[in-house]
This record gives C-alpha cells, sequence and structure tokens, in this order.
C-alpha cells in the first residue's frame, strides 16, 4: 500500500459466489529483499531466461504486505507453470500510477519454453497514456478503462478441460471465448511485460483450482477487501480507508464480518472486537463503506479486513421475520 496519511480509496472485485477453491500457485513478493531483481528467484526469470528482461521488487506500493512487483522498461517478467485440464481461476492484483505513458501487458501462455515454441492466450493491453485497455483475445467491447492510483483485481476464469475463459478487469468482464485454438489444454506461463512502458505494478497473483464443494460448505462473501496493511504511523491515530464494494440492493440485507490482525514479536493475534473499538467500519452505503484502525508501528504491524455477504427479501418472510431464503 501506498505510505500515506490521506484517505486511500480501494476497488475490489466481487468474489465469485459458491465453490471451494485450493490454491496452486500463490506469490506476494514479500520474502524478497526490496530493490533484488526477481530474475532467478522464486521461479521468476526474464524472458527466455534473459536477465535483462528481470524486474525489481519494490516497496512503494503494495496490496497486501509491504511488497510488489515493478514492471518498467525492459521488464519481461515470466514465471512458467505447468497446469493441463481442469478449472482454474487466476488473479492478479495491478496499481497503475497516473500521468503514466507506454503499452504495457499483461499475458498468459498456454505454451512456454525459453527460446520457444510459445503460444498466446491472453495478451491485454494497457494503453497507460489514454486509460484504454485492449484484450487480443476475445474482446467484448466493454469500454472498461484503468483505473489510476489504486490496486485493481485482474480475474482470469480459464476452463482448460472445455477450452474457455473469462477476463475480468475491476468487475468487468473484458474478454470471453476459446483459450487455445490449437486446443493444448495448459496453462504454462504468466508473462509481465512492460513494453518500454512506465511503472506498473503487480501484487498477490494467485492460481486457485476450482473443486467441487459440499452443500455445508459456506458460501464465498459477494465481497472480501482482503487483508488490508495500515500505513507506518502513531498507533494512537486513526488511519481511514474508503472502500468501494458496489454490492448494491439494501444495506440492511448485509451480513458483515469485520476483522483486526496485528503481528508483533509476541506472533499474529487475529480478533474481532466489535463495532466502537480500536477499529471499526462506519458510513455504509450500498456502494462503500469506511474502515477505521490504528496505523501499523515498526514493531507491531496492524491489518484490517471486511467481507460482505448479501441475502434479498422473499415473498414468504413478513416484515421483521427471518429470511427463508
Amino acid at each position: 500500500m501506498k505510505r500515506q496519511i490521506a484517505v486511500s480509496a480501494f476497488i475490489v472485485l466481487l468474489g465469485l459466489a459458491g465453490g471451494a477453491w485450493a490454491s496452486e500457485f500463490s506469490e506476494d513478493f514479500e520474502s524478497y529483499a526490496a530493490g533484488t531483481d526477481l530474475h532467478g528467484q522464486g521461479g521468476w526469470k526474464g524472458w527466455n531466461n534473459s536477465a535483462s528482461a528481470g524486474a525489481l521488487v519494490s516497496n512503494l506500493y503494495a496490496h497486501g504486505g509491504r511488497q510488489s512487483v515493478e514492471i518498467a522498461r525492459d521488464s519481461d517478467l515470466v514465471h512458467e507453470f505447468r497446469l493441463s485440464g481442469g478449472k482454474w481461476v487466476l488473479t492478479a492484483w495491478q496499481y497503475v500510477p497516473s500521468h503514466s505513458s507506454g503499452l504495457s501487458y499483461f499475458i498468459l501462455l498456454n505454451t512456454y519454453n525459453d527460446s520457444g515454441p510459445y503460444d498466446w492466450s491472453i495478451q491485454t493491453q494497457y494503453n497507460l497514456a489514454t486509460g484504454a485497455i485492449m484484450p487480443f483475445s476475445g474482446d467484448t467491447g466493454s469500454g472498461a478503462r484503468i483505473a489510476f492510483d489504486q490496486w485493481v483485481e485482474i480475474r482470469l476464469v480459464i476452463d482448460l478441460s472445455a477450452n474457455t475463459f473469462e477476463e475480468y478487469y475491476n468487475g468487468t468482464q473484458i474478454a470471453v471465448g476459446e483459450w487455445d485454438d490449437d486446443l493444448h489444454g495448459t496453462l504454462q506461463a504468466i508473462d509481465l511485460f512492460a513494453n518500454e512502458a512506465s511503472s506498473v505494478y503487480y501484487d498477490d497473483i494467485r492460481i486457485d483450482s476450482g473443486t467441487t464443494a459440499s452443500v455445508s460448505c459456506f458460501p464465498r462473501p459477494a465481497y472480501n477487501s482482503g487483508w488490508i496493511v495500515t500505513p507506518f504511523g502513531d498507533p494512537s491515530d486513526r488511519y481511514g480507508v474508503i472502500l468501494v464494494h458496489n454490492l448494491g440492493g439494501d444495506t440492511d440485507n448485509y451480513v458483515i464480518d469485520l476483522q483486526w490482525k496485528v503481528s508483533g514479536i509476541a506472533g499474529p493475534n487475529l480478533t474481532n472486537q466489535g463495532l466502537g473499538s480500536t477499529f471499526s467500519y462506519g458510513f455504509l452505503t450500498d456502494s462503500t463503506v469506511t474502515l477505521s484502525a490504528p496505523y501499523s508501528a515498526v514493531d507491531l504491524v496492524t491489518s484490517i479486513r471486511i467481507r460482505i455477504w448479501t441475502y434479498d427479501c422473499d415473498a414468504d418472510s413478513g416484515e421483521g421475520e427471518p429470511k427463508t431464503k
């Protein structure tokens, strides 16, 4: 998260409803030294295993924790996978500073080997000057544009068995279609390509595999902010953040879970103390909510998370009665 004292705005994609998901890959960039090149670390490398195409670990912005990866100038950063068949959900958080320039790319390849062969499935172009987003596969004509100066989720729902994909930016579907016209049925690499453009930051990249949920599995929330680390400061002062959930409907039909996590020398402590304590939410509307929590100290890092479930009124329930469905 950018270190700042002003209230910040975050837009978070609505979570997919239902299903249980097992993580196949997860990268938060916290285990690397800030300022080091990712080439040769954690399975990351420059395109064709070239060190000159690597990318630096940055502590200027972060979605969770303190670090992210900066994709700029010569960066053409690759991480390989060997996924075949099945359904997969790939998510990545992207931050684009305003007043940027150039064309930057988010790419997924169904086939990748150093020096080839290669086969591209997803090539999404981000015009940092105009804000235009152009998927080169299955463009829906959504008109979605870059949301500058905030973390935005990129989400790909990929069914390798059915050979289909859905691509979302900031909750809007921007592309849908055939995954691979050569029917390889594989996902083999992610490629974060700067193309000589200004800096774009990525954090919290995950690949989850879909499994069948039992009927007793608690459903995923309609909105999940993820853990938000408060900036460094005086813990006796308050930090505020406005989150945009855009769930709509009636806020009386929201079920909210607010959590606070503190990590220090005694280890992590996860709690939910309720409203009016040292952390709270307020100004809840059908599109936004404001969280308040203490600033983090050097030896005591504070994180907050809010999750919202929704339900609609049904015809069988009278005023003040429990919802039956």
